[in-house]
């Protein structure tokens, strides 16, 4: 079990993890100037959504996705839908990977093989889910003052270069039209939020308000980002940058002392994106144990590392080829899984109470 607060922690570092690396210079072009905006919007969905998921364990309290599948659908159909759930966050597990060796070959080791990083860092992400969810909530409560403070020591230490006619005009950029055409930001990362749920049954006490609360800092931390990213670099610098967070520390000037600032920022940034992939690892692990109760873990953990390095490998070719995928198809494909399912297991979930419901008061009756 973990608690209300590390659960809270968790849910900002996964909100945040990859969407420091993907989106920032996309959504930088999208938005222009009032960019900082998009995420107030993006984050209420999220909520939203978060909202219609509770409905759903609140009529199951104490059981996780797989288990209220299975106990909803019956074996055959529960095992279908959990494999489509375990199918879901190794996609997104993969795609994590993926971003992650991505920057380290832009920045930091451009000639070290990708499937090097895939490997390493799931030998290490197994290890920690196999250890229970108690190891991955301690970790991330462990690391996240040294995320938060360094990032936004540094991120205050670049002020110097700050101007406000980089702000200028204000909400003249055709904001509104332009966040309703940005809905893959409702997608990643909001609606992949979804993988949290996998936890919310381990919390003690009640998790929804963390979970809601989590989402809610997330957003408010993104959107001090983006603003800081407009403030320090500008709309047309940042826009044409791949990573401008990491230019941004790049340019900051301490002295003589400390001279490699970015390396610390890129450790935060590793960090975040390794505390993403421990929640969908130990989602798409939890949705095989649940299903196939297997006596030994390290055959599933094997399997896992495999399957996932691979699709990291095979996912899209570059990042270009994965910023059309997110700008096309990412809020589709995360519907079906978040909105989509979920909706079946309620709508069944609702069939199956007002059944039972009927048979109470036809035996009742009938005595």
């Amino acid at each position: 079990m973990i608690s209300r607060w590390q659960f809270f922690l968790l849910t900002i570092n996964y909100i945040l993890g990859t969407t420091f690396f993907v989106l920032i210079s996309r959504l930088v072009k999208q938005g222009g100037q009032d960019t900082w905006l998009m995420p107030l919007w993006a984050g209420s969905f999220g909520i939203l959504c978060a909202l219609f998921w509770m409905v759903l364990f609140r009529w199951h309290p104490g059981k996780s996705l797989p288990q209220i599948a299975l106990a909803v659908c019956g074996r055959p159909l529960g095992t279908a839908m959990s494999m489509l759930f375990f199918f879901y966050f190794s996609v997104l597990a993969g795609w994590v990977l993926r971003n992650l060796s991505d920057f380290m070959n832009a920045t930091i080791m451009p000639e070290t093989p990708k499937s090097v990083f895939h490997i390493s860092f799931l030998l290490v992400a197994c290890y920690t889910v196999a250890l229970g969810v108690e190891s991955v909530a301690r970790l991330n409560q462990l690391v996240t003052p040294f995320l938060f403070f360094p990032f936004w020591f540094v991120l205050l230490l670049a002020a110097v270069n700050w101007d406000w006619n980089r702000f200028q005009p204000v909400l003249a950029s055709e904001i509104w039209r332009n966040m309703l055409e940005a809905h893959f930001f409702l997608g990643f990362p909001y609606m992949e939020t979804f993988a949290m749920t996998m936890f919310l049954p381990l919390v003690k006490q009640d998790g929804n308000r963390a979970f809601v609360l989590g989402i809610a800092t997330a957003t408010l931390s993104l959107s001090m980002t983006l603003f800081m990213i407009i403030g320090l670099l500008g709309v047309d610098r940042a826009s044409r940058l791949t990573y401008p967070i990491y230019i941004v520390v790049q340019e900051v000037a301490i002295g003589e002392m400390i001279v490699n600032i970015h390396s610390v920022i890129s450790v935060v940034l590793l960090i975040l994106i390794f505390i993403k992939l421990l929640v969908l690892v130990y989602g798409a692990y939890e949705s095989l144990r649940h299903v196939f109760r297997p006596k030994r873990q390290w055959p599933h953990f094997l399997a896992l590392t495999l399957l996932l390095s691979g699709i990291a490998a095979s996912i899209y070719e570059n990042p270009i080829q994965n910023g059309e995928w997110n700008e096309k198809y990412t809020f589709a494909f995360d519907s079906f899984f978040v909105l989509f399912l979920p909706f079946l297991l309620l709508a069944a979930s609702w069939l199956r109470r007002k059944f039972n419901r009927r048979n109470h008061w036809n035996k009742r009756s009938a005595n």
